[in-house]
Order: structure tokens, then C-alpha cells, then sequence
């Protein structure tokens, strides 16, 4: 603990990394954060760990060995934030109930402090990726009220604590309200109602007071969930608690959402008095049968859904140039409350997106290719 805090103080000393070169074209206020999400593979690759300690299907290698080792090199020279894609998740920090394994997720640290990246982590409590225990007895029910708020507590105070002082900001809920506006009825909800957020960010300020806490969600154009949104602030500010901003995920397409309605959201939560990021921002080139971003949506592969497999033509990525250069056209309109862009990955080889909604299909939704050159 102690030279995690040691390094961390040093990177806070050198204003973290200011590469930054060609993602500054698009995003120039040097004020913005310009973050990656980072897997273990490039972790463990680069501090040459002998030991990988990887049984997570999702930290699979994706692309080939040269994509990775470009992606190596890629991430220091062109990012200073670095969001953990898994291994800050429930099932993976703390599988059982009384158990932590922060084996990763110190390996992940040790990489954000070796090259000086201010750190996000990511989604502590979500539906999906959720610790059995945190919401379940041993013989799998509901737990009640009580007994899930001293759950919460103690994952949060151990995680928080754990790097207290280390991450710049959580994502502290992640996906609780539904397209419609509704709230999502995961067994949070099932078990305490909407408080259950009200709850986390209690638990997160009082575990590390020196973190931001973010709200973080999918679709966050839609009217209604906006609207729950801004109910959703005006409610923790109300009861004295602790909201710093929210996050929209932002993975969009070609013909959604409408940026119009993605404006409005970036004001109305401006308006609210937080700040708002963009935490994980891709944008597929193909066409898609889903808008939203949850991760247990699948649907079957077709040809005709997967046009550009043998290679994107100049006119489809004129257009997708043009459309991304729009959404960063807000993003620059409204710079002075936005504290960071993270993109879903670091380049098309390992975006989740080539198998998402649709597995097995080429997508080239990153500003990076799969060599690595700058798209624009």
C-alpha cells in the first residue's frame, strides 16, 4: 500500500502523462482526461508478469500478438487515464463472501502508476458481474434490507479502502435505470428500492473522501432516463450526498442517437450542478438491431449485418469521421464541465464491439485501427 501511495503522489507530481498527440485533435482542452478502458492481458504483457492469473473468459487475447504489442505502446503514448475493464468488479475483487482478491487489481494500479495515468474504477456495484454473495445467502435467496446495506458497506469500505487515496474517481453505480425511465429491477432494487444508490454513495464518500462519484449509464439520450437521471441527482444533493457527475457510456452508432437529444442530456445534467464524462465511448460503423449496451443482449449473425468484414471503403469512414468529429463538437461547446473522454478500448483490434450485439462480426469503432494509425 505504502508504494502505491508513493507512486501515485509521484504521478500527481508530474500532472500525470501529457502525451496525448493525436486524440488532441479531436478533444484539445488539456483539461480533459483522454482515457482508455485497459484488460489484463495488457497488463500482465507489459510488467512481464510470469504469472497471469487469468481464468476470466473476458480477458481472453483479442487480435493477434502484433495488435497487442501495438496496443502496448499505444496506450502510454496517447492516453493519461486508464479505467479498469474487470478486475474492479464484484465477482472478480471479492467472489466470496469474507474473500478479497485484489491480485489484479493491484497489477492494474501498479500499470496506471508506471506511466503515470490518473485511474477509474470502474462499476462496484452493477447488476451484471455482481458477487453472488452481496445479494444472495448461501442458499440463494434475496437477502433482506439490512442485511444487503452492511453488504454494500463492507465491499465498498474494503475495495475503497483497500486503495483509498489511489483512484481518481469511481463509476459507483453503473446501469440502474432503464431506457423507459423505470428503474432497472436488478436484486439491488428488488431488495432496497431506488435507495440502494443513495446507499453506495453514502458508503463511497465516507470510504474514500478524496474520490469523485460518478452515475454511470447507457442510452443516456433517451428523455425519460435523462429525466430519471436529473430526479436521481436532485435526490442525493437533497439528502447532503455526494454526486460529483455522470457518466455517459456512449456507445453509440451511425443513426443513433440523435446528437440533438445527446446535447440536451450534456445540459440538463450540467444544469444540475454536476460535471459530466464520457466513460466509454465507441462508435460502430455497422448496422445494428439494438441501440442500448446491455451486455446479455445477443443477436444471430447474418452477412448483411456485417458489411465491411474484407475492410472499410473511404466513403463509409468519411461519414463516420464526420459523425464522431460532431459528438466532439459537444464535447468542446461544452469543455469547461466535461473532465474526461474514455474510449472502450485502445484500438479496433480489441474493441467489444466486433462481438457485440453480434458475435464474430469486423467493426472499426475506435479512433485507432488495427494497426494502430489515427483515423483521422
Amino acid at each position: 500500500m505504502k508504494t502505491f501511495a508513493f507512486l501515485a503522489a509521484v504521478a500527481c507530481s508530474m500532472g500525470l502523462n501529457a502525451q496525448t498527440l493525436q486524440l488532441r485533435q479531436l478533444i484539445p482542452a488539456e483539461h480533459i482526461l483522454i482515457g482508455a478502458s485497459v484488460n489484463q492481458w495488457i497488463v500482465a504483457s507489459d510488467l512481464q508478469l510470469s504469472e497471469h492469473k487469468i481464468d476470466d473468459p473476458s480477458y481472453k487475447l483479442v487480435g493477434t500478438v502484433e495488435q497487442m504489442q501495438m496496443e502496448l505502446g499505444l496506450l502510454p503514448r496517447e492516453f493519461n487515464c486508464v479505467t479498469a475493464e474487470n478486475c474492479m468488479k464484484s465477482e472478480v475483487i471479492a467472489p466470496k463472501r469474507g474473500i478479497y482478491d485484489f491480485v489484479l487489481a493491484d497489477q492494474f494500479m501498479a500499470y496506471a502508476a508506471k506511466y503515470h495515468l490518473a485511474v477509474i474504477g470502474h462499476a462496484p456495484i452493477w447488476h451484471s458481474q455482481c458477487a453472488s454473495w452481496i445479494c444472495h445467502d448461501d442458499e440463494g435467496n434475496l437477502v433482506n434490507r439490512e442485511t444487503l446495506k452492511a453488504n454494500m458497506r463492507n465491499f465498498i469500505n474494503t475495495v475503497y479502502g483497500h486503495y483509498r487515496g489511489q483512484i481518481k474517481g469511481y463509476d459507483v453505480v453503473n446501469e440502474a435505470i432503464m431506457d423507459d425511465g423505470t428503474y432497472r429491477q436488478s436484486d439491488f432494487y428488488k431488495i432496497m428500492g431506488e435507495e440502494f444508490v443513495d446507499w453506495a454513495f453514502q458508503c463511497a464518500h465516507e470510504a474514500d473522501p478524496t474520490a469523485e462519484l460518478y452515475y454511470n449509464d447507457y442510452s443516456m439520450a433517451e428523455p425519460a432516463k435523462r429525466a430519471t437521471v436529473v430526479q436521481l441527482i436532485r435526490r442525493l444533493k437533497s439528502k447532503g450526498i455526494r454526486i460529483d457527475a455522470v457518466g455517459l457510456q456512449t456507445h453509440i452508432g451511425m443513426d443513433f442517437p440523435e446528437l440533438e437529444e445527446y446535447e440536451q442530456s450534456v445540459k440538463a445534467f450540467i444544469a444540475e450542478g454536476v460535471d459530466v464524462q464520457l466513460t466509454e465511448t465507441d462508435m460502430s460503423i455497422l448496422p445494428n438491431p439494438y441501440t442500448g449496451a446491455d451486455v446479455a443482449t445477443r443477436f444471430q449473425y447474418t452477412a448483411d449485418k456485417d458489411p465491411y468484414r474484407n475492410g472499410l471503403p473511404k466513403k463509409a469512414l468519411k461519414a463516420w469521421q464526420k459523425r464522431y468529429k460532431e459528438l466532439f463538437g459537444i464535447v468542446n461547446k461544452y469543455a469547461d464541465h466535461v473532465k474526461r473522454v474514455t474510449f472502450w478500448g485502445i484500438s479496433d483490434a480489441s474493441s467489444w464491439k466486433n462481438d457485440f450485439p453480434i458475435h464474430g462480426r469486423t467493426d472499426y469503432p475506435l479512433p485507432f485501427d488495427r494497426e494502430g494509425k489515427f483515423k483521422f
